[in-house]
């Protein structure tokens, strides 16, 4: 037994009990990790060295990713001020920017993104590319007890892509050291690109030494397969005996 829920989804607060939403997982490179800021630690402009600014260098058309802004203070403080900067990119139209900093892919290209506060500014350059492809997120949920005759559920979320094709078809694969499980029935999806989540519902085989997950993106006679990394923990759910 299985099933695709939520694929793909442009409202993810409707799966917010789910899995988390993105993480800002981007970091201002070459200082110390930001810490909070301490009570008017910022007020004066002149205790700004300088503001760094981080973005994911590449996007999917479709995508999004939060880009991160970090004041490195006189004091050693480096607090985060992405809520508070004022953000723009000189090419809206292929990367567009909100007033927290969360860019979305728009089209094939390349921009900069900034980050202004209090008289500093910051940039980062940012490229889209158009092509088939998928993007997991690191943050993925499971639900269910996982030992041998169990139903349990997994989920996938991501960005997909479809680029040399009107449509694509996106599925979710579970698999052990046997083989497949089960795959979910394919999703059409249409050219451009998106937020994904999918989930499958299904009984761990008597067997399983652990379940494992893949998203599937299938364009023409061409199949894209990609998992989470392994870092994330996640790709994989051992079973319990």
């Amino acid at each position: 037994m299985s099933r695709m829920a939520g694929s793909p989804c442009r409202n993810a607060g409707s799966v917010a009990a789910v899995v988390a939403t993105l993480s800002l997982t981007a970091c201002a490179g070459g200082g110390a990790a930001p810490t909070a800021p301490s009570p008017g630690a910022t007020e004066n402009p002149s205790d700004i060295v300088e503001v760094l600014v981080s973005c994911p260098p590449s996007l999917l058309i479709g995508q999004r990713a939060p880009c991160l802004a970090v004041a490195r203070l006189r004091s050693g403080q480096t607090p985060v001020v992405s809520f508070d900067a004022t953000w723009s990119s000189t090419r809206p139209e292929v990367v567009a920017v909100d007033t927290m900093g969360l860019m979305t892919g728009r089209a094939a290209g390349q921009a900069t993104v900034s980050a202004s506060y209090r008289g500093q500014q910051a940039s980062a350059t940012v490229a889209v590319t158009e092509e088939d492809a998928l993007r997991i997120a690191s943050g993925q949920a499971h639900q269910g007890d996982f030992t041998p005759g169990s139903t349990v559920t997994m989920w996938l979320q991501g960005y997909y892509s479809v680029a040399s094709a009107e449509t694509g078809r996106l599925s979710l694969r579970i698999a052990d050291q046997s083989g497949i499980v089960t795959t979910t029935p394919a999703l059409t999806v249409a050219k451009g690109g998106d937020f994904f989540l999918l989930s499958a519902t299904f009984v761990v085989p008597q067997n399983s030494v652990e379940v494992c997950r893949t998203a599937l993106l299938v364009v023409g006679s061409v199949t894209i397969a990609e998992s989470p990394s392994d870092a994330s923990g996640l790709r994989c759910i051992p079973i319990r005996r």
